[in-house]
C-alpha cells in the first residue's frame, strides 16, 4: 500500500508540472523523458508465482523524432504459491532493462510505437534470468511535455521458455529539453497591383493606369488602332495604321476642308473640295441646298418630318446627278463627348442608308463624317432641364455639304 501511495504521488507531481505547457502533439528530437508507470505482471511460465502489481520508472532519450532509447527499472510484488495448502511467501522481483523505441507517427498527438529491449529479472535477490523484451504501446500528448502512456510487453527468458512472462503498464511521461522546431518562414507578401488593372506591379510597365481602363499584358492602356493615343482617350478609334493623329486620336485636317489630311490630296485647300480634298473644277455656279434633318434627344432614328425632308433632298439629287454630298452628323452638347461622337456617326449613317434604300442614290455619291458636339449650330450650355431647348434641337442634326463636280 505504501508503494502504491508513493507512486501515485509521483504521478500527481508529474501531472502538475506538465499541465503548464502548451499542447503540441509531437515527439521532440533530443528530448529526455521520465516515465513513472504502474500495471500488472503475469507469470505465464511454471514458476509457481502469483500474478501481481508492477511499479516502475523509465528514463529515456530521443535520438530522432522516430528513434529513442529508454532505461527502465520495475518492481514486481508477487507470492510464491505453496506446494501444500498454506500461506505462500512474499517474493520481490526487480526488473532492469534497456529498450529501443520506434515511434510510428511522431508528429501526431496520438503516437503508436514498437519497442524491443534486453535486460534481466531478479527474484528474491538471488534468482536472476536474462530477458528479451518486445513490446507495443501508445503515447498520447496531454500537453507539450506531458504524455499519457500505455504498453504491453513480453519478457522472454533466455534461460528457458518456462519463465516467459507478460506485463501491461499505464503511466505518464514527462519530456524536457530537446530541439525546438524552427518556425515556418512567413508567407511571401501577396502580389501588389497598385492601379488595380489586373497586372501585378512587378510586371506592370504602366503602374499608374486610371481605374477601369482596359490594359494589355504589360499593364498599359490598349491602343487598338496603334495611333499612339490610348483607346480610353481616342475619339477616333478606327484610324488606319500609320495615319498622323492629334491628341484626341483623330486624323488631322489642317485646311479645315472636312477631308482628313491622310485622304486629302490638296491639304492646303480650305473651302469647298471634292472627296480628295481638292477644289472642284470651275463650273457655272449653281446653288443647290439640301435641307438639314433633325433628331430627337439621344436618337438616331428618322422622324416622319425628317423622312419628308429627305424625300425632297432625294429629288434634288436625282435632278443633279453630277453632284456628290458629304453627310455631316452632329449632336447637341448634352452627354459625354465620346458618346456624342458615336451618336452623330449613327445619325449620318442612318441618313445615308435612307437615301440608298428609298432614293436609289448610289453610295459612291455620298460620304459621311461625324463631328459630335464639336460644331454646334447654336451656342449651348447644357443643363438637366434644357435638353429640348431650341438650341439643343437645332444642334441635333445632319447637315449636307454639296460638292459640285
Amino acid at each position: 500500500m505504501i508503494r502504491g501511495r508513493t507512486f501515485a504521488a509521483i504521478v500527481v507531481v508529474f501531472f502538475l508540472v506538465g499541465i503548464s505547457a502548451i499542447v503540441s502533439a509531437e515527439v521532440r528530437e533530443g528530448a529526455f523523458s521520465l516515465s513513472p508507470h504502474v500495471g500488472g505482471y503475469v507469470f505465464e511460465g511454471k514458476q509457481n508465482l502469483s500474478n501481481g502489481p508492477v511499479y516502475g520508472l523509465g528514463f529515456g532519450y530521443n535520438y530522432t523524432k522516430s528513434l529513442g532509447v529508454e532505461f527502465v527499472f520495475d518492481y514486481v510484488d508477487t507470492n510464491l504459491e505453496p506446494i501444500r495448502p498454506g500461506k505462500g511467501r512474499d517474493i520481490a522481483g526487480l526488473i532492469y532493462r534497456i529498450d529501443a523505441l520506434y515511434h510510428l507517427v511522431p508528429d501526431k498527438q496520438l503516437v503508436p510505437y514498437i519497442s524491443a529491449g534486453v535486460g534481466a529479472i531478479t527474484l528474491d535477490k538471488i534468482d536472476t534470468s536474462f530477458l528479451l523484451s518486445p513490446a507495443v504501446g501508445i503515447k498520447y500528448f496531454l500537453t507539450k511535455n506531458l504524455i499519457f502512456r500505455t504498453e504491453g510487453r513480453y519478457l522472454l527468458s533466455l534461460r528457458d521458455d518456462s519463465r516467459n512472462n507478460f506485463a501491461y503498464t499505464f503511466g505518464l511521461s514527462y519530456l524536457f529539453g530537446g530541439r525546438k522546431e524552427k518556425p515556418a518562414p512567413p508567407p511571401p507578401p501577396p502580389p501588389q497591383d497598385s492601379d488595380g488593372d489586373g497586372v501585378n506591379d512587378e510586371f506592370d510597365k504602366c503602374p499608374d493606369t486610371p481605374a477601369g481602363v482596359s490594359v494589355d499584358n504589360d499593364g498599359c492602356p490598349k491602343d487598338s488602332d496603334r495611333d499612339g493615343v490610348p483607346d480610353y482617350m481616342d475619339k477616333c478609334p478606327g484610324t488606319p495604321s500609320g495615319v498622323s493623329v492629334d491628341s484626341a486620336g483623330c486624323p488631322g485636317d489642317r485646311d479645315g476642308d472636312g477631308v482628313p489630311d491622310y485622304l486629302d490630296k490638296c491639304p492646303d485647300t480650305p473651302g469647298v473640295v471634292d472627296f480628295e480634298g481638292c477644289p472642284p473644277p470651275v463650273k457655272e455656279i449653281k446653288v443647290i441646298v439640301l435641307e438639314d434633318v433633325h433628331f430627337a434627344y439621344n436618337k438616331a432614328t428618322l422622324t416622319e418630318e425628317a423622312q419628308m425632308i429627305l424625300s425632297n433632298n432625294i429629288q434634288l439629287l436625282k435632278e443633279n446627278p453630277d453632284i456628290t454630298i458629304l453627310i455631316e452628323g452632329h449632336s447637341c452638347a448634352h452627354g459625354n463627348e465620346d458618346y456624342n461622337l458615336r451618336l452623330s456617326e449613327r445619325r449620318a449613317n442612318a441618313v445615308k442608308e435612307y437615301l440608298v434604300a428609298e432614293g436609289d442614290i448610289t453610295e459612291d455619291r455620298m460620304n459621311t463624317i461625324a463631328y459630335g458636339e464639336s460644331r454646334l449650330a447654336m451656342p449651348e450650355i447644357p443643363t438637366p432641364n434644357n435638353r429640348n431647348s431650341a438650341e439643343a434641337k437645332a444642334n441635333r442634326r445632319v447637315h449636307f455639304k454639296v460638292i459640285v463636280h
